[in-house]
């Protein structure tokens, strides 16, 4: 069916299907579950790291998620003729958000007009794309039967479970922004009035909003609660067939994070790149543990070693330039896309449903040879990529929110990992640039350990780069689409004894011959 291909590449030749080409297109080529995944990876990584700063925009970005989450939802096959209790939920949120955005929208006080969130900005999308495309594809779907049924309902828990995770990094985030405005004022002098419930930093401006935000957050767990595990166990399974997805989004990521490098330096950007670096990383040593299971690869502690060093130095380096973007950073959308490309052809490979696979599923998965080689590859590339990230750590004046910048510049002299100054103790930002949520210039100790981690980052992965050349160049030989006669010989062998039939057992199948990322059935 043609469903069964992705849509995005419907328009593209032919030959870009090869394993050595790029595919170029400016579409979205996941599936939709492969998208909602996505928004829960996004709202996720947004909990972790939402600050105070964030507050206002976060606001100002609620409402439209919301609505387009209802598009989505209401998008979705299958609802009943008249009132339907299952959207319920959804159009309370919604009406929720409404009352929020017409607020904001007359308010002159805090957080009054101003830019929106990038990373919520970037959910909203996702879900609208998903929206389009089920619009496009729905009709397909036979959701009368019981298995497309619980698909469906999957979907929608999928789609509150977004909801809930964002509703609760703005409640933290406005939290965050009410201590920092009792820590300042405590520090001038001032008195502040804390407030009896929540907890005692829902201060004004901030308390109203506590108050509004957690309804919405109430509203979505309430959906949620003792529905959340039992209604993902009915996400439905795809064939697939797609042995260069990955080959292809991890060539399309390496153009794009140049590209954005060799423009103007934007931190939202690079935070992006050294994050994914991270999860490249971690999920080569995935597939190399799996691959060493089917045979396809010499064990090798070393290689393992020496690309969880370089995980790890990615990651410390992302986290230092996570402190100089700004609240309402905006992100290259290209290089975004091939980020979230790059996240859903890892998933599909290591990932079963919502847990990681066990490297015995992993290693019967028919696109394993050419994944772990294409992540081998990338391997070896990230040692080019974190010469040219380290470049930016010397670009003249660099800025960054100023509360950030403290805090990191002290914790940095007082961990040792900066040279301390010969005078003693030292402001390094201004209170009332911390204040004013202003921007400021890197301070002396955090420019000198952000090159000192930009230098680490360049060691550890030019070490995994050479231990990842060195264990491609030991595998056999490629013939052009596949194994060599003898290598596919010993994975089919794997893949034989790992899933005939048992008697008395039912037969299995290899579990990266289905699509356990698609909630919506055939919309893949």
């Amino acid at each position: 069916m043609a469903t069964d291909l992705r849509p995005a590449y419907a328009d593209i030749d032919e030959e870009l299907f090869d394993v050595d080409q790029i595919p170029m297109t400016s579409r979205d080529v996941r599936s939709v579950g492969e998208m909602l995944f996505d928004v829960d990876y996004l709202a996720r990584q947004l909990l972790m790291d939402v600050g105070g700063d964030d507050a206002g925009t976060l606001l100002r970005s609620w409402p439209t998620m919301v609505a387009a989450a209802e598009d989505l939802w209401a998008s979705l096959p299958g609802r009943r003729p008249g009132v339907d209790e299952r959207d319920r939920p959804i159009t309370s949120l919604s009406a929720q958000a409404a009352t929020i955005e017409s607020s904001l929208s007359g308010r002159q006080a805090w957080p009054g007009q101003g830019p929106t969130n990038p990373r919520v900005d970037q959910m909203t999308q996702t879900l609208l794309n998903a929206a389009a495309l089920v619009r496009r594809y729905g009709a397909e779907i036979p959701h009368e039967q019981t298995e497309a049924h619980r698909d469906l309902e999957a979907a929608r828990t999928r789609i509150m479970h977004g909801l809930y995770l964002t509703a609760h990094a703005v409640n933290v985030a406005l939290h965050d922004n009410g201590r920092n405005r009792v820590t300042d004022a405590r520090e001038s002098g001032r008195r502040v009035q804390l407030a009896q419930h929540h907890s005692p930093y829902a201060v004004a401006p901030t308390g109203v909003w506590v108050d509004r935000i957690s309804v919405c957050e109430n509203t979505a767990r309430s959906y949620l609660t003792d529905r959340f595990p039992q209604a993902l166990a009915g996400e439905a399974t795809r064939p697939v067939d797609n042995p260069g997805r990955l080959a292809q989004a991890l060539a399309n990521w390496d153009i794009q994070s140049h590209r954005a490098l060799a423009r103007d330096l934007e931190p939202s950007n690079v935070l992006l790149i050294t994050r994914t670096q991270g999860l490249i990383a971690g999920a080569s040593m995935v597939l190399i543990d799996a691959a060493a299971t089917a045979g396809v690869l010499e064990p090798s502690d070393r290689l393992v070693a020496a690309i969880a060093d370089a995980g790890r130095s990615w990651s410390n380096l992302a986290s230092r330039w996570g402190d100089l973007v700004p609240p309402a950073a905006r992100l290259d959308e290209p290089l975004a896309r091939a980020a979230a490309e790059v996240r859903a052809a890892y998933r599909h490979i290591t990932h079963d449903t919502t847990t990681l696979a066990t490297p015995e599923a992993i290693a019967a998965c028919p696109e394993l040879p050419q994944a772990t080689m294409a992540s081998l590859r990338a391997i070896g590339a990230g040692s080019e990529l974190a010469h040219v990230v380290a470049e930016k750590a010397d670009t003249p004046n660099l800025t960054g929110p100023a509360r950030a910048l403290s805090r990191r510049a002290h914790n940095d002299v007082e961990s040792g990992l900066a040279t301390p100054p010969a005078e003693g103790d030292v402001v390094w930002v201004s209170p009332a640039d911390i204040l004013a949520r202003r921007a400021v210039r890197v301070p002396q100790p955090v420019r000198e350990t952000l090159r000192s981690a930009s230098t680490a980052t360049a060691a550890a992965a030019s070490t995994a780069a050479a231990s990842a050349m060195l264990a491609h160049s030991n595998c056999p030989s490629y013939r052009p689409g596949g194994r060599s006669v003898t290598a596919h010989a010993q994975y089919d062998a794997h893949v034989t004894s790992a899933f005939s039939p048992q008697p008395g057992v039912p037969p299995r199948k290899p579990p990266c011959s289905i699509d356990r990322s698609a909630p919506v059935g055939p919309l893949r």
